[in-house]
This record gives C-alpha cells, sequence and structure tokens, in this order.
C-alpha cells in the first residue's frame, strides 16, 4: 500500500472537485502526473480507493483510466476538503447548446434551412446538359 501525504491527497481531490473526472495513463513509472503534479501511482491509488467505496466510475481505454466522479462523490469529496456547496465540478454544469436556429444565414446552403451535405450543389443533372448541347448544336 502506497501513503500518500495530505496536501498531495488534497491536490488531487481539489482536482477532481473542479473537473468532474480525472485522466491517468497506465504507465506507474511515470514520475508525475500531468495535470496534478503529484505522482501518477500515488493518484491512481487515490481513485482505486474511491472506486472502491463506490464514489466515482471508471472508464478503461486505449491505456487510460477516466474516472467520473458521482454525486456521493462529489459529497465525499467536499467533506474531506471542508469546502461549501458552492462548487460544482463542471461536468455536472449544463452546456449552453447551439441550435439549428443559431446558425448565421451565411452558412446555410442555397436550399434555405438544408445546408449542404451529401450531394450538396452539383450543378444541372446530366440528362438536361445532353438535351441543352444538341438544342446549341441546331
Amino acid at each position: 500500500m502506497v501513503q500518500v501525504k495530505r496536501q498531495d491527497r488534497r491536490k488531487v481531490y481539489e482536482y477532481l472537485l473542479m473537473e468532474g473526472v480525472i485522466v491517468i495513463k497506465k504507465d506507474m513509472a511515470l514520475p508525475l502526473h500531468q495535470e496534478t503534479g503529484v505522482k501518477n501511482l500515488e493518484v491512481w491509488m487515490l481513485l482505486r480507493s474511491l472506486r472502491d467505496k463506490k464514489l466515482v466510475d471508471l472508464v478503461f481505454s486505449w491505456q487510460y483510466y477516466y474516472y467520473y466522479l458521482k454525486a456521493e462523490g462529489v459529497k465525499y469529496v467536499r467533506d474531506k476538503l471542508g469546502i461549501v456547496e458552492d462548487v460544482i465540478p463542471a461536468t455536472f454544469k449544463k452546456a449552453d447548446k447551439k441550435f439549428e436556429d443559431d446558425v448565421p444565414e451565411q452558412r446555410r446552403g442555397p436550399r434555405g434551412n438544408k445546408p449542404f451535405g451529401r450531394g450538396g450543389n452539383r450543378g444541372p443533372r446530366r440528362a438536361e446538359e445532353g438535351t441543352e448541347t444538341a438544342q446549341q448544336q441546331q
């Protein structure tokens, strides 16, 4: 078992509370975790402990651990840090969604509300081209 200093644990918990997610590369020999400045092994051990308490969710993909903070985890980390309930993780905040009506007119295609897409603006059809050239030759 790895013993983690109180100040290092606090750095990891503060980062996790602000972001709501933390990413750890599966390289335990890595000297420092990039975002927190704490040893990578210690960060991994802390979050493994939180996962055992069912306070974070784990997703492992392409040699990276992704730990997502749950609602119960937010309460636990706030209690450990002694922070009031005003702090909300970034992953818990609602993002402002842009709707199609917000897109300026200049970005729309020639067909009104439909943007350029598959098929887009290809010009006249070939059958129409053939009749035009035949009429021009006469």
